[in-house]
């Protein structure tokens, strides 16, 4: 009879539980949004950590099959910190089931957010209901650098010629992304695609020289697709170019023309990096491609 009770003891005390603070007393695993999503019920009840993009505070509830009401939690929609949110498709996927105590001390640092805002959760998994993680956020901590509107608009355009096999409009656009406190990755990004687009013009050079920063940007994990175009601008450049595209400049005429059209609200975006607050409600934010008028920055 001893032998049992030590036992079931040993196991009550192995499991994570919280503390009264609503912290965890077994270390977090590190993990992403994404991973939550994809398998919710291998995260039930484990403590973990993640960085999110912030969205919108929303207004989700589940009183009959969750813990989570309004009178008790406040609910928010955030985009994980791995997506690329300058894609429509990845935009519109922001996750709405995040819930914080109204009795926690992170409730204002909540409400204080505004649209990109980078911060890492600690959280657990507390139920998966219809294939959904219901996830409770216990600690927020803020995380420095996030896009803005001007940088997502810049990189969405520049992508859309890359689609289109318009090398020297994409760089144009994507030098023209303000880079300055926008997060790593993100960076990473934008002169990965500058170094394909060099590479399929025939300027190898230039290709190599920004798939160098994204690889130093990167370290190890740097992609596949990056090591792919930097061995192939040093080894055979030639087999990359775009033959339907010639080898020149741009011209005066062919230079994107947005800039001129947009109102003078939109430049001042590309300087202080300050975003407009979220819509709130089942609607959230718009993409940056639907509005005709860019999101100000203040």
């Amino acid at each position: 009879m001893v032998i049992t009770w030590n036992l079931g003891l040993a196991l009550a005390l192995a499991m994570p539980v919280a503390s009264d603070s609503g912290c965890c007393s077994a270390e977090p695993v590190p993990t992403t949004l994404t991973a939550l999503r994809k398998n919710p019920e291998a995260f039930r009840n484990v403590w973990v950590t993640f960085p999110v993009q912030f969205a919108s505070i929303g207004k989700v509830s589940n009183p009959f099959f969750t813990r989570f009401v309004p009178s008790e939690y406040a609910n928010f929609h955030a985009w994980g910190g791995e997506q690329a949110i300058w894609r429509k498709p990845e935009y519109d996927n922001a996750f709405g089931l995040l819930f914080l105590s109204k009795g926690s001390q992170h409730l204002d640092r909540l409400f204080q957010l505004k649209l990109y805002d980078r911060v890492r959760c600690k959280a657990i998994v507390r139920d998966a209901f219809q294939g959904q993680p219901w996830v409770e956020v216990v600690e927020l901590e803020r995380l420095p650098h996030k896009v803005n509107t001007a940088t997502l608009s810049h990189i969405y355009r520049g992508e859309q010629h890359m689609a289109k096999g318009k090398w020297n409009r994409a760089i144009s656009e994507l030098s023209l992304a303000p880079m300055a406190s926008i997060p790593a990755t993100v960076k990473a990004s934008v002169h990965g695609s500058l170094g394909e687009c060099y590479l399929k013009i025939g300027e190898s050079a230039a290709a190599i020289k920004q798939l160098d920063m994204a690889m130093a940007l990167l370290g190890d994990e740097t992609t596949a697709g990056i090591r792919r175009l930097h061995a192939a601008a040093k080894i055979g450049p030639a087999a990359e170019i775009d033959r339907r595209v010639n080898r020149r400049s741009i011209k005066d005429h062919e230079r994107p023309m947005w800039e001129a059209f947009e109102p003078a609200v939109a430049l001042k975006s590309t300087t202080t990096g300050k975003e407009e607050n979220p819509k709130s409600g089942p609607g959230g934010p718009t993409h940056p491609a639907q509005t005709t008028t860019p999101s100000s920055s203040r």
